[in-house]
Parts: C-alpha cells; sequence; structure tokens
C-alpha cells in the first residue's frame, strides 16, 4: 500500500507542478463505516464534507458557487475552475463508497487524485494550493511492520500498521502460510535424525522469508516470535539485507489474537524508532557541520532540492503549511524519502533549522 500510494502521490506532484496557476480542494475524511460518527443515515464524513464546500463557496461570488451545476468539465475559463472542481467532487462523491479507513483526495478543475488509508485521519479540508503534509505524515507514521511467528508446522504471518508513537495500532492482514514445509513426506523420512530435521526446515523457512521480504518494499520493520529456538535460527540464516529489517525477537505465543500481538510488539517498535530518528538527525546534523552530505534549515534543503541532491528530508510534524508545503511536493517529485520526527530528534531538527536533509552528495 505504502509505495503504491508514495508513487500515486509522486505523479500527484508531478501533476501539480505542471498546473500551478490551479487551485485544489485538499480532503482528509475518515470515511471508516466502524466509526460511532459514521453510523447515523449521512456519516460524519458526508456532513463534514458539505460544510467544507460551504466555507470554500463562501468566500466566493454568489454567482461563480452556483456555477458548477452548469458548467462542462472542458470549459477552461479561469474563472470557472471552482465550478469544475465543484462538479468534479459531486461526481466523484455521489458514487464513492467506502473501501478504507480514511479517504485522502485532492481535487482541482482539471482532475482528481484520490488515496485509501487502512488507518484514521481526523477529517481536515484546504483550499489553494494542495496541502499533502497529513498524507505523508500518515505513509510515514503508520510504519508497517511484519510479525513472523513460528510453530511446529506454520509460520503466522501478520501486517501490523503502528503509529510512531505506537498508540494507535492497526492490523492489516493476518495469515499463515508455509504450512506443509514441516509436514511434507520430504521432511518426514523416519530415518532422519531430528535435528536434521529442523535445520533443513529452517534453511527452506529462511529462504522464503528472504524472498518474500526482498520483494516488499512497503516493510521496514520485520519482528520475530513464536518458538524461540525456530525464530532466532531463521534469523541466523537470513539474507543480510532482510536481518536489518528484523529489530526484535520476542516469546509471542503463535495462537495470540491480533490485536495482542500488535499490543506486544508496539514497545520494541517505538524502541527502535526513537533510536532510527536520533540516529538519523545527528548523522544529518554533523555532515552538514562537516560539509558534507548533509543541509539544516529551510534556505539549504530548498537549495540542495534544486540541485537534484537531497535522499531524505526530516522534519518535526506539524511544520508550518505555507513554508512546508511547497518543499515536500519538491521533494516528492524528486523521489526523496519523508519522515517525520519525534521526541529528541525532533528537538534537535527545531534547533538545527526546522528540517534536515541526507543527501547524495555534498552539496556546499
Amino acid at each position: 500500500m505504502i509505495q503504491k500510494a508514495v508513487e500515486s502521490l509522486r505523479a500527484f506532484a508531478d501533476y501539480a507542478a505542471q498546473h500551478a496557476d490551479e487551485s485544489y480542494l485538499s480532503l482528509y475524511l475518515l470515511v471508516d463505516p466502524a466509526a460511532p460518527e459514521n453510523q447515523s443515515e449521512t456519516p460524519a464524513w458526508r456532513t463534514f464534507l458539505r460544510n467544507a464546500v460551504a466555507e470554500v463557496e463562501a468566500g466566493l461570488d454568489p454567482v461563480q458557487a452556483k456555477q458548477w451545476k452548469s458548467v462542462r468539465l472542458s470549459d477552461t475559463a479561469p474563472e470557472k475552475g471552482w465550478a469544475r472542481t465543484r462538479k468534479r467532487l459531486e461526481k466523484y462523491s455521489t458514487g464513492y463508497r467506502p473501501e478504507s479507513k480514511t479517504l485522502v483526495l485532492f481535487i482541482g478543475p482539471g482532475s482528481e487524485h484520490s488515496f485509501e488509508l487502512p488507518v484514521r485521519l481526523d477529517n481536515a479540508s484546504y483550499y489553494g494550493k494542495p496541502h499533502i503534509q497529513e498524507l505523508l505524515w500518515a505513509l510515514d507514521e503508520y510504519e508497517q511492520h511484519s510479525v513472523l511467528l513460528f510453530g511446529e508446522d506454520q509460520v503466522r504471518v501478520l501486517r501490523v500498521a503502528l503509529s510512531r508513537s505506537a498508540a494507535d495500532r492497526t492490523v492489516v492482514s493476518d495469515e499463515a502460510w508455509l504450512r506443509e514445509l514441516r509436514k511434507s513426506g520430504h521432511f518426514q523420512e523416519a530415518t532422519w535424525r531430528q535435528d536434521d530435521i529442523t535445520r533443513r526446515f529452517v534453511k527452506r523457512i529462511a529462504g522464503e522469508v528472504d524472498k518474500f521480504f526482498l520483494k516488499s518494499p512497503d516493510v521496514n520493520r520485520i519482528i520475530l516470535g513464536g518458538n524461540m529456538e525456530l525464530a532466532n535460527a531463521v534469523l541466523s540464516a537470513l539474507h543480510p539485507a532482510v536481518q536489518e529489517k528484523v529489530i526484535a525477537v520476542l516469546p509471542i505465543p503463535v495462537s495470540l489474537a491480533a490485536h495482542e500481538v500488535a499490543e506486544r510488539i508496539a514497545g520494541a517498535a517505538e524502541s527502535a524508532e526513537r533510536e532510527h530518528e536520533a540516529a538519523l538527525v545527528s548523522g544529518i546534523i554533523a555532515q552538514s557541520a562537516a560539509r558534507g552530505r548533509g543541509a539544516t534549515g529551510y534556505t539549504a534543503v530548498s537549495h540542495a532540492l534544486d540541485r537534484g541532491a537531497v535522499r531524505l528530508i526530516a522534519l518535526p510534524f506539524p511544520a508550518d503549511s505555507d513554508v512546508v508545503e511547497p518543499i515536500l511536493l519538491q521533494a516528492v517529485r524528486a523521489g526523496a524519502q519523508v519522515e517525520f520526527l519525534h521526541g529528541e530528534a525532533a528537538e534537535q531538527a527545531r534547533a538545527a533549522g526546522g528540517i534536515v536533509a541526507q543527501l547524495y552528495y555534498s552539496a556546499n
């Protein structure tokens, strides 16, 4: 989901850059049918949407506010920009049925770009330049964790989206696979010793796990559990690139309820993220001081983006929209990674100018 959303957001950033004269309605809608506020005949998100539209139109000429009913989407007259936006919104929202917890929608006179997120964001709306900060925050904040719990005849794989503070937890998927590895005839030869069976079992599991995660760019954190002997044996046999993603081996029972698994991993996930953020910011600041591959402050980061030198930017959340939104759009277009900071790392970044960037090469 994350990689696909990033690619779609990059396409929107490219479009917005080529249509810089257009205004966009940026919408963040909590459409989750399970949310209590969406249980009424008219879900709360539809009421919020109606009010967001009314707020925009309250600042327009009354004639412009009514044009959407008769305007053609092919009409490119500048004064009919909002009318075309409103018409697109009406067409989109009329047939929309929630497929996720949050809908993010950027809609303008010439296009609409939507993102379905499996996590909850508060309702919010903005009109003018695209407002992507919350979407980027969600993609960064809800880190995808894969939990592999090893049993004698199965591997249970859960994908859990955790907020960086570990306060919000969403189980994205929960499935069992590799069941046949233990029970196949190949592994049940009566003449084989049990330790040889286990060794071959571990080797094959590690190979399957390597293939799975090397092809899963959305997953940046892995936690192993279940049978601790098997879990540690598999960890030792993994490809180094996959081993680097493992942040903990925990004694989590294979049969534990999914929400309890999410609770068990929260502490380890938060500790790993804090360590990562602290090391990232400290490293960038040190590189910047040494005139190396680091930049600090909005001016330096903007110059580095102009030169195509930025690999990653990191900043506290939320940031001043007027200042940061153009930088975020430019970073997305350039394919740079965006990380939002918390705690001590966020304070370090604020002291260094509010934003830091890891560079491909020195931009000094």
